[in-house]
């Protein structure tokens, strides 16, 4: 992927940029998809989108950048194209059933699994284009995560994180290091154990 450099002004275009980003799946190195504001009141004025996400106060050897305008107007441009939504296994499996629509019309078997389309947190108006065969709306299966943990002497459940690209631990789930099995399967030791990531 070629790295893309956006420069922001205001904490609202950092949070914009960042919204669209880890809608798109993506995350800061340390695997966290938070706006971590206080970056921008440091003085971080570019955000760099290449295998994650980082930030920076300059423009580091001059990469090229795109000014925000710049960067809502290529992100109107993609959001007409083909959308793509993420789900789980379970759930892109019962949506190909209900596709299919066997021995009903497909209004039926959409009103017979009216609450499984609403449980599904992606929007009604997605899924039924989806449904209805439109080729602008498409559901894959998310890639599986997982994390590593483990008990501590005190008793309490713990992950691994990264701080500063050293492995450290913490008790917040959402801090925890996440990857696909293979990533996850370097960084497993015997005192840390694999468990999927939700």
């Amino acid at each position: 992927m070629t790295e893309t450099v956006v420069h922001v002004t205001t904490l609202e275009q950092w949070k914009s940029v960042l919204d669209v980003w880890f809608k798109q799946g993506y995350a800061w190195s340390t695997g966290d998809k938070e706006y971590d504001a206080r970056l921008f009141k440091n003085g971080g004025r570019f955000l760099f989108l290449d295998d994650y996400i980082t930030y920076s106060i300059n423009n580091p050897d001059s990469k090229p950048f795109i000014e925000y305008s710049e960067f809502t107007a290529q992100n109107k441009e993609d959001n007409k194209m083909a959308k793509v939504y993420e789900v789980s296994q379970s759930v892109f499996d019962e949506l190909q059933r209900i596709k299919a629509h066997e021995g009903t019309s497909l209004i039926g078997a959409i009103t017979l699994n009216a609450q499984f389309i609403k449980s599904i947190g992606v929007g009604n108006k997605a899924i039924l284009r989806y449904l209805a065969n439109d080729p602008a709306i498409e559901f894959k299966v998310k890639e599986q995560l997982y994390r590593l943990s483990r008990i501590d002497d005190a008793g309490d459940k713990v992950y691994m994180t990264f701080s500063f690209g050293t492995p450290e631990w913490t008790i917040l789930e959402k801090f925890a290091f996440t990857a696909p099995l293979e990533e996850i399967k370097k960084w497993q030791t015997p005192a840390w154990d694999i468990e999927k990531a939700d």
